[in-house]
């Protein structure tokens, strides 16, 4: 049997050495030049879960009109250009062409819509307005893209504030959340906030204060399974007053340069600061710089600051020349980045941002301010629509750095379309009675393009 087994390893050995032999003598054989081959892409459906409402979660702190709440103004906005069928929760949103969602309350849950002729762009915001109370502020919620790791820059768990982590799966999947926390000191320890998970077709909120106290936080939340969309969902008091509610939501990822537009440096809406976070392991060096329509400007400062690993920094932005800005962070190490804007009783958190050609936001009930930021120049139109679907106005912007346009009153959603990649942020103002509410908006881009599919054959 051995003997048997031996031979036939050398025969196969033997032919293996003759097919290399025959292949060195052989000629190469010649392989004519094949033209790539292009294949249509095929259209993605959207799916962007919604937030639900604010809880309270530090106890009945404050003092309204007799000790109670005042009354809250809830309402969800949707806009959705091109596609097919469209839901939101149990509301049909019809199909193709340009149509507009508005009801009372907050839907929390899923915006559906299925791919068709025309490419799909679609937004939804639940905007909260409260005067006095627990919860007084004004915030704009965004219904955002599930996704498998995001980044979220904003909030504080110190002392009268609180932060409520949203993790929502609309997938059929159920979904391993992790959830790292990075804080003025470095990156948090393992806590009761680190690993959880969320069944498919379900939301969970995390209180943020029972895993990390600290003044300064930045988030990253990545999952395996279903993907994760996340809201930060804050709200702060002043002794016995509410001192504002805001949402965070996910920035860009962690970059050299990191882009944070919409803040107002003049002073006029409000107090800025730059909040800078390392991810990372190694320090990052960092210089940040204003661009605004008077130019460029280094902050004073804010120059070569080292950032140790798992930090986060705020830096103030006050004494800068000009208004509507982009806020430019660049570094040796990739950092994340947002911008706080504070006014007297409620604040405003500002996301960086990844550029578009296109994009949408749903802007109720407010005064907003849309900012746009280009490294090179450019031409971008905004359509504003009321909350019918109408077209209010539509205005064209040219973008050398910084291009800026204020939303008509009767504006529920902007549509902007630019020539090139732009960034976009948006702050949005409203007075509540006594109480100047403040609050700050991404768009929302397209899903990721499928595009086309070039196939290169070789042989």
């Amino acid at each position: 049997m051995k003997a048997s087994r031996i031979a036939s390893a050398l025969a196969a050995l033997a032919l293996g050495g003759a097919g290399l032999a025959l292949a060195a003598i052989a000629p190469a054989v010649e392989v004519a030049d094949a033209e790539p081959v292009r294949v249509d892409g095929t259209a993605r459906s959207v799916s962007l879960a919604c937030p639900p409402d604010f809880e309270k979660t530090m106890g009945a702190m404050t003092a309204g009109i007799g000790g109670e709440d005042s009354e809250t103004l809830l309402r969800t906005r949707a806009i959705i250009s091109g596609g097919g069928d469209a839901v939101l929760g149990s509301a049909d949103l019809g199909t193709g062409g340009l149509r507009t969602f508005f009801e009372a309350g907050a839907f929390p849950g899923e915006l559906t819509v299925e791919p068709g002729e025309d490419p799909v762009l679609a937004a939804a915001t639940t905007q909260r307005a409260q005067e006095l109370g627990d919860l007084a502020g004004l915030s704009l919620t965004p219904c955002v893209s599930p996704v498998t790791t995001q980044h979220l820059v904003g909030g504080s768990t110190a002392a009268s504030s609180s932060a409520q982590l949203v993790l929502t799966n609309v997938s059929g999947t159920p979904a391993t959340v992790a959830v790292t926390a990075h804080t003025s000191t470095g990156t948090a320890g393992p806590s009761v906030i680190s690993t959880t998970t969320v069944d498919a077709h379900s939301s969970q909120t995390i209180l943020v204060e029972a895993g990390v106290r600290d003044p300064r936080l930045a988030f990253e939340v990545s999952s395996t399974g279903g993907q994760i969309a996340a809201h930060l969902l804050l709200h702060e008091v002043d002794g016995i007053s509410g001192a504002g509610t805001e949402s965070v939501t996910a920035g860009a990822e962690a970059a050299t340069t990191v882009v944070v537009p919409g803040a107002d440096l003049s002073g006029a809406t409000g107090t800025v600061d730059l909040r800078v976070a390392n991810p990372g392991e190694e320090r990052a060096t960092i210089s940040i710089v204003s661009v605004t329509a008077e130019g460029r400007e280094e902050v004073p400062g804010a120059q070569e600051v080292v950032l140790a690993p798992g930090t986060v920094l705020d830096l103030s932005m006050g004494g800068l020349a000009g208004d509507w800005s982009a806020l430019i962070v660049e570094s040796d190490q990739p950092v994340l980045a947002g911008a706080r804007v504070d006014v007297d009783g409620d604040y405003a958190w500002l996301a960086s941002s990844e550029p578009a050609e296109r994009s949408a936001a749903s802007i109720p009930d407010s005064r907003s301010q849309v900012t746009l930021y280009a490294e090179e120049p450019t031409r971008a139109t905004a359509t504003f629509y009321d909350h019918t679907g109408a077209v209010v106005d539509e205005v064209d912007v040219t973008i050398d750095g910084i291009g800026t346009l204020a939303s008509p009153d009767a504006a529920s959603f902007v549509l902007i379309e630019a020539d090139d990649p732009v960034h976009a942020g948006i702050l949005s103002v409203r007075e509540l009675g006594s109480l100047t509410g403040i609050a700050g908006l991404s768009p929302t881009q397209p899903p990721p393009a499928s595009g086309d599919l070039l196939i290169d054959v070789i042989g």
